[in-house]
């Protein structure tokens, strides 16, 4: 079953009801967790970063949260770019 936003939290059929389980459960843990981190960081205006082959899907229920798909790209880059200045 593929991940996918769904319209309804309960689905008509197996395949839509595993579908918005996924869906819906993700989300639901994503938000959680971030609150629960954002509270014991005592920051609530922390940048939240969405990175992965999922954050498109979840990028619209999360506001103010920047989608950066080549983040671990951009890490490698400046790690190469750090070896390349030592002496």
């Amino acid at each position: 079953v593929v991940v996918a936003p769904t319209r309804r939290v309960i689905g008509k059929d197996t395949v839509e009801c595993i579908q918005a389980g996924l869906y819906w459960g993700y989300l639901g843990m994503i938000e959680r967790v971030l609150k629960m981190t954002l509270a014991e960081m005592k920051s609530p205006r922390a940048k939240v970063v969405l990175t992965g082959g999922l954050a498109p899907l979840f990028a619209r229920h999360l506001p103010g949260a920047v989608h950066e798909p080549d983040l671990t790209l951009h890490g490698l880059r400046l790690a190469s770019e750090t070896v390349e200045r030592r002496p």
